[in-house]
């Protein structure tokens, strides 16, 4: 498993796939989260990030959780809401159980983070606004309660995400009009993930639909999502909801790599999800 000095990596008992990279730092205030996505892994699609602490500032500062899924059997809502039922547990107060491991603490100042900020790559971006949608529906159908639960203040910042589903251009193009696809395809749809990312599907215009409408009433900025494509990206369609905020793009980025951070290459990924920006 990737580890660096800044942070301890802790496997969450209670749930398959979740590992929290614990920050050493006294000033600890804030939490980062990972969504893969599909055939993604929780903690290895994402290259160098948990190394971050060693060299920048601002994640020095921050606990990182990469959540886990098994994408290939299942599907879209059921991990959204896991999502949504479980971010209760590690916002805003620290995970009780990564904060005294093998019987040490990690760190001496231990108190509520300020900050939450929620990153999807692909399948995992589709997941996350999923997961807001719906926790922001459940808060407005209890009466929107002040204060609005925390984790639903988090910031979205997505790489390449799936929001309007999967496309089959460059390679992958290739590769469906050879004979071979037809099997691959074969596998792929007992996945109902794969099959919801499929364009038009009921998931996708059900949730751009709902996003949109509450991002224009009373969702705040927490709906609208900070979004960087890869170009060219051969596997989504690079379309963005109307209410989110001005997309990017890095040229010579592949869908797979343009979420992995690389010291001295390729920094950009670290920054972007740290200021929502590209430049």
């Amino acid at each position: 498993m990737s580890q660096g000095t800044s942070h301890t990596p802790f496997d969450v008992p209670t749930l398959e796939g979740w590992t929290l990279y614990v920050a050493h730092s006294e000033q600890v205030n804030r939490l980062v989260v990972f969504v893969h996505g599909f055939n993604g892994r929780s903690v290895k699609t994402w290259l160098n990030f948990p190394e971050a602490g060693d060299h920048r500032e601002w994640w020095r500062d921050a606990d990182l959780l990469f959540i886990g899924y098994k994408s290939l059997r299942e599907n879209i809502t059921g991990v959204a809401n896991r999502v949504r039922r479980e971010l209760p547990l590690f916002y805003p107060d620290p995970f009780g159980m990564a904060m005294n491991i093998a019987g040490a603490r990690p760190r001496e100042n231990i108190s509520p983070y300020s900050e939450l900020t929620l990153v999807g790559h692909s399948l995992g971006g589709l997941i996350l606004r999923r997961a807001m949608v719906d926790g922001m529906m459940k808060w407005r159908d209890a009466g929107s309660p002040d204060p609005r639960p925390a984790w639903l203040t988090g910031r979205l910042r997505l790489f390449s995400p799936a929001s309007a589903g999967f496309q089959s251009a460059g390679f992958l193009g290739a590769v469906n009009a050879s004979g071979i696809w037809g099997a691959i395809e074969m596998f792929l749809n007992t996945s109902s993930a794969y099959r919801d990312l499929q364009p038009g599907s009921a998931i996708q215009t059900d949730t751009r639909l709902r996003t949109e409408a509450l991002a224009s009433q009373n969702g705040g900025d927490t709906l609208r999502a900070n979004i960087v494509w890869a170009n060219p990206d051969e596997v989504v369609i690079t379309e963005r909801y109307t209410t989110d905020f001005v997309d990017d793009s890095w040229d010579g980025k592949s869908h797979t790599t343009i979420c992995k951070p690389e010291l001295g290459d390729f920094e950009m990924p670290w920054s972007f999800v740290e200021t929502g920006s590209v430049s």
